[in-house]
């Protein structure tokens, strides 16, 4: 068999009734009701900040004045959308979530790495709200390939902190998610000129991967999109929280787990963890949100082994659903 004939036959789930089986089977969150965050409205200032989580690793930070944002995957095609068509941004539902998501005063966005569950939306995103689009050479050749003024492109200087308002972001190298045969196996591949839409999944190539410190006054918020990390890269680094991401990590083996845990929690020392990546972006982004089902992941298993690591060493779990925000409140 074909590696084009085997990927259409595991991509083609969604348009049969096993992948309606799939559905059926996915993980039960409400045995996860009691970790929910509880919703805060109040309005951030005086160096509160506030996160709001959109889906994936997609996160907008808001201090009352400014606005940043890790990633912009809004569009969420289906899987069979993302085998058989080319990708593109829709621009009515991206609107919609900017305008729900009360994204009004974006200044920049920092991407995770160039796959498409990360990048697609964002040239649209920073055309529309003129925010200067920070990544690597395959991010930039993104947001080239979608008409972003070379104005709003700043390429990576890993270290390097970057002023975004009272914000600061400083980037550091990491490494993607242990890869996937025949979906997610181009690690270290680079998107090498402007990548118009429409596009294939597969040409949205991963380009590096990076995590982020974002600092604000007192604050200080650590996110790991990808489930694994480079050993001492984040030496010396504290934080509050850790946007931690999940994906696949019910499906990895102990001393995988034990080094991620060490590399990223067990270091940075949080008082409070968040899961990102668990939620199947093959569906849309609503206030309700679905993990995958297996044999794609295995939710309850890296939950319940993070949440046992976490609560020896007392740590907060925490849950967000779609568009569901946590409050780090003014520090006296």
């Amino acid at each position: 068999m074909t590696r084009t004939i085997l990927v259409l036959a595991v991509f083609s789930l969604p348009l049969s009734p096993l992948f309606a089986q799939l559905r059926d089977r996915r993980p039960d969150l409400t045995a996860y009701r009691d970790y929910f965050l509880k919703q805060d409205d109040t309005a951030p200032k005086d160096g509160a900040v506030r996160v709001t989580f959109l889906g994936v690793t997609s996160l907008l930070f808001d201090d009352g004045e400014t606005q940043l944002l890790i990633d912009a995957c809004f569009t969420r095609p289906k899987m069979g959308q993302v085998v058989v068509k080319r990708l593109e941004t829709d621009p009515k539902i991206v609107d919609a979530v900017l305008k729900k998501a009360k994204i009004d005063r974006l200044k920049a966005i920092f991407v995770a790495h160039s796959h498409y569950d990360h990048a697609l939306d964002v040239a649209y995103v920073a055309s529309k709200t003129g925010a200067v689009l920070h990544g690597s050479e395959s991010t930039l050749n993104v947001g080239r390939g979608g008409d972003v003024d070379k104005k709003q492109l700043a390429k990576y200087e890993p270290g390097k902190e970057v002023k975004v308002g009272q914000f600061t972001v400083t980037v550091f190298e990491s490494k993607h998610s242990p890869p996937i045969k025949f979906i997610n196996d181009d690690l270290g591949e680079t998107i090498d000129k402007p990548l118009r839409q429409p596009a294939r999944a597969k040409e949205y190539k991963e380009g590096g991967s990076f995590d982020f410190l974002v600092r604000r006054g007192d604050h200080a918020v650590l996110v790991v999109p990808s489930t694994n990390a480079v050993k001492d890269e984040l030496k010396g680094v504290t934080a509050d929280a850790v946007f931690l991401g999940a994906a696949g990590l019910g499906k990895q083996d102990k001393a995988f787990r034990d080094f991620y845990y060490q590399q990223t929690v067990g270091t940075v020392k949080p008082k409070l963890v968040v899961p990102v990546h668990w939620d199947d972006f093959f569906e849309p982004l609503t206030d309700k949100l679905e993990g995958f089902a297996d044999p794609i992941d295995d939710l309850p298993a890296g939950f319940d082994d993070l949440i046992a690591r976490l609560k020896k060493d007392k740590i907060q779990f925490g849950l967000l659903q779609g568009f569901q925000s946590v409050l780090f409140p003014a520090k006296k």
